[in-house]
């Protein structure tokens, strides 16, 4: 434990990610069985097989996700919700024996106390690897389905405003002089043209007059599970106040790099509005 965590190996630090992860899990009423590591890349996320053979995953928020507080409670909270009111099959909450839905956990070796949370454990495969018409009319009404409960879910939300180009706080950097060799004056105006149209386009959104509400904000392939021919929305960090269209631009943009794009693009149209003309 002498070694600070920043010098530590990829091994090193899940090591104590998995230490911290046996903390959290002492204040949550389960028999664990089991606890394995599926990837701490991005954040620290482990499986959790219980005594009576139940799943779940558990979350470890890592500094560089970004994530306050505030977001990760509005994502439990917009969940919890989803799960009450639909039969969507979505990460489900775990409450813990204080009825917390977001806990902080501080460990030996690990700097700075985590957020950490636990969801039902979601089966299946990735939608990206079944991307064919029919997935992808499943996945328009997906989208819809969830922009409809969106629609009537009011709740006072500490979540980032989608209603410029560059929602995060972070610093704007991409035509800082470390950057000039690649942005030369003929590409720069490429993008600052690009930046002007997207823009304008959210700016004629604010001005129609339809209220911002929750969206998922990466419901992409990689983003959905598919199990028994049913698709399972996961991965709900990156929630922000916005407009289904964007939604929407964002689950497009995805596979727009494909040669069946076409194909795909117009199965999923006719399935959105199924539910949502």
């Amino acid at each position: 434990m002498n070694k600070p965590y920043h010098e530590l190996t990829h091994r090193g630090r899940a090591l104590r990610l998995r230490c911290m992860a046996l903390k959290a899990l002492e204040r949550y009423d389960l028999r664990v069985a089991r606890l394995s590591l599926i990837t701490n890349d991005c954040n620290g996320i482990f499986r959790v097989d219980t005594v009576a053979s139940e799943k779940y995953l558990l979350r470890i928020m890592l500094p560089e996700s970004g994530h306050d507080i505030g977001g990760v409670s509005a994502e439990m909270t917009w969940l919890a919700a989803l799960s009450r009111e639909t039969d969507l099959r979505v990460p489900r909450p775990l409450a813990s024996k204080m009825g917390e839905l977001v806990i902080e956990v501080g460990c030996e070796g690990v700097p700075e106390l985590r957020l950490c949370t636990i969801f039902s454990w979601v089966p299946g495969t990735d939608l990206g690897e079944h991307l064919n018409a029919t997935n992808l009319y499943k996945l328009g009404r997906l989208a819809a389905r969830l922009h409809a409960h969106a629609a009537g879910f009011h709740r006072e939300l500490s979540l980032l405003r989608y209603d410029k180009v560059f929602p995060f706080p972070d610093s704007v950097i991409l035509f800082n002089d470390e950057y000039r060799h690649l942005f030369p004056p003929e590409r720069r105006v490429v993008y600052e043209q690009a930046i002007e149209w997207a823009q304008t386009t959210i700016d004629r959104l604010k001005a129609n007059g339809e209220p911002m509400r929750v969206i998922h904000c990466d419901l992409h392939q990689m983003n959905v599970r598919v199990f028994r021919g049913v698709l399972a929305p996961i991965d709900f960090e990156g929630l922000m106040w916005g407009w289904p269209v964007q939604d929407i631009g964002t689950t497009l943009y995805y596979f727009s790099d494909r040669e069946d794009y076409v194909e795909l693009r117009a199965a999923f149209r006719p399935g959105y509005v199924s539910h949502s003309p």
